[in-house]
């Protein structure tokens, strides 16, 4: 990713940071567990590059340890509003890195409002 931004790569950097997160799930069986987890990956990845130094999410991890990978992917999704991560990974046309993109894909395993929600806020960003 830094020889990327050095040479002022932006495809190939994109590519380095979906490898990135694709890592971070690694370890995971469950399929939408890995997703969740590059999800996540992406997202402290955006705020490391906002703030210029590693940042934990630190209020979604806590969450994720008290409740669990499936009500982190609810609250995603329902959120009033979406957020700064979520921003800056459609802005980039990685929409595939978002939570709601997970909900959206393993629908199933979600009550229809939070499929819903998260539905609505990828097209609302399509749209523009």
């Amino acid at each position: 990713m830094a020889n990327a931004k050095r040479l002022g790569d932006e495809n190939f950097y994109n590519q380095a940071f979906v490898r990135r997160c694709e890592l971070e799930g690694i370890n995971y069986d469950d399929p939408m567990h890995r997703e969740f987890y590059q999800a996540l990956a992406a997202y402290e990845l955006t705020l490391e590059e906002k703030h210029g130094h590693k940042q934990p999410a630190g209020r979604t991890r806590q969450k994720l340890k008290s409740k669990g990978v499936e009500q982190c992917l609810i609250d995603w999704a329902l959120g009033s509003h979406e957020t700064s991560g979520f921003t800056a990974l459609a802005e980039r046309g990685l929409l595939e890195l978002t939570a709601e993109y997970v909900v959206v894909k393993y629908a199933s395993r979600f009550d229809p409002t939070v499929v819903d929600a998260a539905r609505s806020r990828l097209d609302s960003y399509k749209a523009r």
